[in-house]
C-alpha cells in the first residue's frame, strides 16, 4: 500500500493511502491491520457497523453500544478504538463483549467468520450531499491525518470524482447493494440518517428489535435523549487538540439539508446527473431526500 496524494484544482494536496485500488485514511499500521482483517475471529455477539464515512456511523456506534449493554451511558472510549480498520487486532481482541464493531470497508474487506457466524450487521445511509459537506469539515479539520488545505470548492471536486478516503459514494453505495443483494443470508439492517433525526425513539426501538433485544421503551427513550446531537457533543466530543481549529470539534451541525449552504447552483446541476444515473441503477438506496 502506497501514499497518494490528489491535487484540487487549486494545487492542495489530499493524502490517502491506496490498499489495493481502494481509498483509506492513513491510520498507524493500516496495512497491517487490513492484511490481518480477513482472519480475525468474530463473536457470537458482535454487532458490526457499516457505512460510508460521514453517514452517522459514530451517532449509530453510541446507539448501538448503549442498546447492548442496557444502559444508556456513553462509551468510555472512542469510536477508533472499535473500528476495524484504525485498531490493532489486539486492541480489538481486548474489547469486551458485546462488541460493536464499526468500518468503512466494503464486505470483502471484512472477517470470513463473517459468512459462518453471521453477525447482526447495521448500515448507515445518508443524503451524499450533506455527506459531501460533513465529509469536507472533517477532512479539513484533520490537518494532521489528510494534510488537507483546500477550500470546499476544491475539495467537492475531489470528492466528485472519488479521490477521498473511501472513495466514489456512488460507486461504494453500489458496490453494497451488491454485496447485500449477493448474500441475503447475512442479517443487515439499513438505517436512514435522515429517519433517526426524524423518529429517533422509534429507530432506537427499530435496532433493539433487528438485535434481538427484550422491548424497553423508558430505555429506548433514554438512550434518544443521549444521544441527541447536542448532548453528544457537550459531554464527549467537545475541544480537541489534535483538530486544526482547537476550539472546533469533529461534531458540528448534525442537522439535515446543510449541504444547501454549501453547494453551488453548478455544483448541484452536477452532483443531480449522477444521482440520477445512481437512482436507474440502485433499488435498494436513493439519493431523493
Amino acid at each position: 500500500m502506497s501514499e497518494v496524494y490528489y491535487k484540487d484544482s487549486a494545487g492542495f494536496q489530499l493524502l490517502n493511502y491506496d490498499y489495493n485500488g481502494f481509498l483509506l485514511p492513513s491510520f498507524p499500521n493500516i496495512q497491517e491491520n487490513m492484511d490481518r482483517l480477513p482472519d480475525m475471529p468474530i463473536r457470537d455477539d458482535d454487532v458490526l457497523l457499516q457505512g460510508y464515512f460521514k453517514a452517522g456511523c459514530h451517532w449509530m456506534w453510541e446507539i448501538a453500544g448503549m442498546l447492548v449493554n442496557g444502559s444508556a451511558e456513553y462509551n468510555p472510549d472512542s469510536k477508533l478504538t472499535a473500528m476495524i480498520e484504525c485498531a490493532s487486532r489486539d486492541q480489538l481482541d481486548q474489547l469486551p463483549s458485546p462488541r460493536v464493531l464499526n468500518n468503512h470497508l466494503f464486505l470483502h474487506h471484512l472477517p470470513r467468520e463473517i459468512f459462518t457466524k453471521k453477525p447482526k450487521m447495521i448500515f448507515m445511509t445518508r443524503n451524499p450531499r450533506d455527506i459531501a459537506a460533513s465529509a469536507y469539515y472533517h477532512t479539513f479539520q484533520l490537518k494532521k491525518l489528510y494534510e488537507y488545505d483546500g477550500d470546499w470548492n476544491g475539495f467537492f471536486e475531489l470528492f466528485f470524482e472519488g479521490k477521498v478516503n473511501y472513495g466514489s459514494w456512488f460507486e461504494y453505495m453500489l458496490q453494497w447493494e451488491k454485496d447485500i443483494n449477493d448474500h441475503p443470508e447475512l442479517p443487515i439492517l439499513i438505517v436512514k440518517y435522515e429517519d433517526l433525526k426524524k423518529d429517533p425513539v422509534g429507530n432506537v426501538a427499530k435496532v433493539a428489535e433487528f438485535l434481538g433485544l427484550p422491548k424497553n421503551d423508558q430505555l429506548f427513550k433514554d438512550i434518544a435523549d443521549k444521544c441527541t446531537f447536542g448532548k453528544m457533543k457537550a459531554a464527549k466530543y467537545s475541544q480537541l487538540e489534535f483538530l486544526r481549529t482547537p476550539t472546533k470539534t469533529l461534531f458540528r451541525k448534525g442537522v439535515v439539508g446543510d449541504w444547501k449552504n454549501w453547494f453551488t447552483v453548478s455544483q448541484n446541476e452536477r452532483f443531480q446527473v449522477e444521482c440520477d444515473k445512481f437512482d436507474k441503477q440502485s433499488t435498494l438506496f436513493s439519493t431523493k431526500y
